[in-house]
């Protein structure tokens, strides 16, 4: 990724064509290193649970409602969060908005605004579980028990505490234009 050519030879003599969004673990990237593809089809699947669990369970007592919330719907959402956690406003709207029409069925919270039907139930929106997430990788990176594959350079600053520096999530391509 990128392509410069519209397909890839293989060496035992098949052919590799491009595609729109490439998956490896679960996780899906675009051909321009974009993840809306992704959030978009993490969004409908846990959508689809979220009907599933509606429409299965006539109960809509909080702590059933919050157990089948956090069990089946919210892990959809927040695999490998760390790695396609956006800052796009727009895909932070996707994300959260599986969360939403999902607490305002639960007893009793129907009349609430968003944000207070989550303080109510003792929850985070999925964007700050997403950087809290980063927070935990990036400490455990600094204090080796994860490697560090990202080259995160990390120095004391005297009253400033810890420091880190995070390279570029991918470096500028060059084409070579003299062959």
């Amino acid at each position: 990724l990128p392509f410069t050519t519209d397909y890839y030879n293989l060496p035992n003599g098949g052919v590799l064509l491009p595609s729109d969004l490439v998956r490896d673990l679960g996780v899906g990237v675009s051909a321009d290193l974009n993840w809306r593809l992704f959030i978009a089809s993490l969004v409908k699947k846990a959508m689809s649970t979220a009907a599933w669990v509606l429409s299965t369970f006539k109960t809509r007592d909080r702590e059933t409602m919050l157990t089948l919330y956090k069990s089946l719907i919210r892990s959809v959402m927040e695999y490998c969060s760390p790695l396609w956690h956006s800052a796009k406003s727009g895909e932070i709207q996707l994300a959260e908005s599986v969360q939403e029409p999902f607490m305002a069925r639960k007893q009793g919270l129907s009349s609430m605004n968003y944000w207070d039907r989550m303080k109510e139930l003792g929850l985070f929106s999925l964007q700050r579980r997403r950087e809290q997430f980063i927070i935990v990788l990036v400490w455990k990176i600094c204090f080796g028990s994860v490697p560090n594959s990202c080259n995160i350079e990390f120095w004391l600053r005297g009253r400033r505490g810890l420091e880190a520096k995070v390279p570029p999530l991918y470096p500028v391509l060059c084409v070579d234009t003299t062959a």
